[in-house]
């Protein structure tokens, strides 16, 4: 290797350096999935071997920790499919190889110690949220082995309503089934573990579950969330979905309650709604049942304005409160389940003749 190569690799190793360092102190806190130890290794033996003259000029450490990069990245295009859980690309069903390249529970996690440590989470609401959210995510890997995220496609700013990332779950037994429970996501962007809790949920009318995405703040009120949804009811429609329940978590929740009243598809029944952790005021009163479940220390989405959206649905409203926070959905998961699934229950009871 001559002098210039070798101050290159050098340069070249002082730039990875950092970011392998970082990579193995977030691993040892978030106590990473194997793809995320495998590529904080990775770029842990790049880096030595292109820090080290010795190791440079062989060349071969190098080489063995890029070797390593590739190995992960490559087992995660092949194997992160899931069981039932696809992440498709709607509406043309392709698929983002970006998604699958990162485990979402090392990204989550990581993100999650970091809202906490810059105090951007109330301790109120999220003071379970972190064991709570790693228990949700070791049900979905034993469920479901490696997933694809939506999240990574999200945060690169691919998603659009020409082309949009979404979790699709086929219930157990069902090819064509003629209910799908549509839910939104919350701020942050589109997550597979959400997805998957509520169709844990669904199961109770094998019903499809499908979780669309739109951006980072999950804004589904404006034009493009709406758009999205438009597509979203479409693409179901053209499967042979026949009803279909809307439901949301958090600002979800919040762009569910305003859509509800505008967003509709003639071949498509709406029968009903799930607002969880989030509702609009200014939305008008749905026309349809809503179940609203909600945590009563919820400081993000206090619980008096959800209390409030339960009074002006009247008699269509259905209201859940837990001893939770914002993230009662995750802490309270099995509480939540039950309420989502046994109304899910009576409503299909309700449509059948």
């Amino acid at each position: 290797m001559d002098t210039s190569r070798g101050w290159f690799a050098f340069a070249l190793g002082l730039v990875i350096s950092p970011a392998a360092a970082f990579l193995v102190v977030a691993a040892i806190i978030i106590g990473a999935s194997p793809s995320g130890w495998g590529y904080a290794v990775g770029a842990v033996v790049t880096s030595v071997g292109l820090l080290t003259k010795r190791w440079r000029r062989r060349r071969g450490p190098t080489r063995a920790g890029l070797g390593i990069l590739l190995l992960v990245a490559g087992a995660r295009l092949l194997l992160a499919d899931g069981n039932d859980l696809r992440t498709l690309r709607l509406p043309d069903e392709g698929r983002r190889l970006a998604n699958r390249l990162v485990d979402e529970r090392d990204g989550t996690l990581l993100a999650a110690h970091a809202l906490l440590l810059a105090g951007q989470l109330p301790r109120s609401d999220a003071r379970d949220f972190i064991p709570a959210l790693e228990g949700a995510f070791d049900r979905l890997r034993d469920a479901q082995g490696l997933v694809a995220t939506p999240a990574v496609a999200t945060w690169l700013g691919l998603q659009s309503p020409d082309a949009f990332d979404a979790v699709v779950i086929s219930p157990e037994g069902k090819a064509s089934p003629e209910v799908a429970v549509v839910m939104l996501h919350g701020y942050a962007g589109n997550f597979a573990v959400y997805c998957w809790q509520m169709a844990r949920s669904a199961r109770a009318i094998s019903a499809l579950t499908l979780c669309p995405s739109v951006g980072p703040s999950g804004d589904w009120w404006s034009r493009q969330g709406e758009e999205t949804l438009e597509r979203t009811f479409t693409w179901l429609a053209r499967r042979g979905v026949r009803r279909v329940y809307l439901g949301g978590l958090s600002n979800g929740g919040v762009g569910a309650s305003v859509l509800a009243g505008h967003v509709a598809h003639p071949g498509l029944e709406l029968r009903g709604l799930m607002l969880i952790s989030g509702a609009s005021s200014k939305a008008p009163p749905p026309r349809v049942p809503v179940l609203l479940v909600e945590g009563k220390r919820d400081s993000m989405m206090p619980a008096r304005l959800m209390r409030d959206f339960a009074r002006r649905a009247g008699r269509l409203a259905t209201y859940v409160e837990v001893d939770s926070g914002h993230f009662a959905f995750l802490d309270k998961y099995e509480t939540c389940e039950r309420a989502i699934a046994s109304w899910l229950l009576d409503r299909e009871r309700d449509a059948r003749p």
